[in-house]
């Protein structure tokens, strides 16, 4: 009766080795790339990094309004005429922590915030189209696309980053935009390590970031922005989080 039992659990248990070899694959089986005119120039970069004329900010307000990946199947039922209007979603906080903190370190590096001695505000606002997580896809991309084994298959993520420099010795606005894409196919395993979609992601914001910095030190020089009066200072609100839609302050690089 004992071997008889052994017996009946011995196909489930060869069923669990192979699922998890799977699951990986299905996991790592995949590449990011970046595309998108995010290129800062050295000596541009170099010139604002050491010139401390530009009165730096004292108050950074970021928002992150993600709206995830959404798969053809899930607008089944919804109508032509007048379309379910799509809404953002919390950011996991791991990435707004990230992301905060890049801020912070990107924008005090090229001199644009000071917190103590920096006067008027940046407003920053970065949107996501289609970004997703591994549970989502595994729920949907996928298992819909069940050939991208044999045929690579292909998700897009494009960022729009809107940076508004509002001090004292002027104002101005740039935008910029970027682009990831993650194709995915069994081929790409061994490439994975370099080429995560989460490291990817987070060189392509960087990137984005450092680009902003400079285009506003250049509008500012260029004198394109025109003086206004020094605002009054909103009260800080809570800084553990990137809201959806109220802003984060940050007024100190230690909160």
């Amino acid at each position: 009766m004992e071997l008889l039992h052994m017996t009946k659990k011995e196909p489930g248990i060869k069923f669990g080795i192979f699922i998890i070899p799977m699951a990986v694959l299905l996991a790592a089986g995949c590449a990011s790339f970046n595309s998108g005119d995010v290129l800062v120039s050295r000596s541009d970069l170099r010139r604002m990094i050491n010139d401390r004329e530009i009165k730096p900010a004292a108050e950074i307000r970021l928002v992150w309004k993600n709206f995830p990946y959404k798969n053809s199947i899930d607008t089944i039922g919804e109508g032509a005429v007048m379309p379910v209007k799509p809404r953002p979603v919390s950011v996991p906080i791991g990435d707004t922590a990230w992301l905060k903190k890049r801020v912070t370190d990107i924008f005090t590096e090229a001199g644009l915030y000071d917190a103590e001695k920096g006067s008027g505000t940046l407003t920053i606002t970065l949107t996501s189209y289609g970004r997703w997580t591994y549970g989502e896809i595994f729920r949907s991309f996928l298992v819909d696309t069940g050939y991208i084994f044999l045929i690579p298959a292909s998700l897009r993520v494009n960022h729009q980053l809107v940076v508004e420099y509002n001090g004292s010795d002027g104002r101005a606005s740039v935008e910029e935009v970027g682009q990831t894409k993650t194709t995915f196919h069994a081929l790409l395993f061994p490439l994975y390590p370099l080429f995560s979609p989460g490291f990817k992601e987070h060189a392509l914001l960087k990137n984005m970031l450092w680009k902003s910095t400079v285009d506003v030190y250049s509008k500012v020089k260029r004198g394109a922005a025109s003086p206004i009066a020094q605002e009054t200072k909103p009260t800080p609100a809570d800084n553990s989080a990137v809201s959806i839609d109220t802003p984060t302050y940050i007024t100190n690089p230690d909160d």
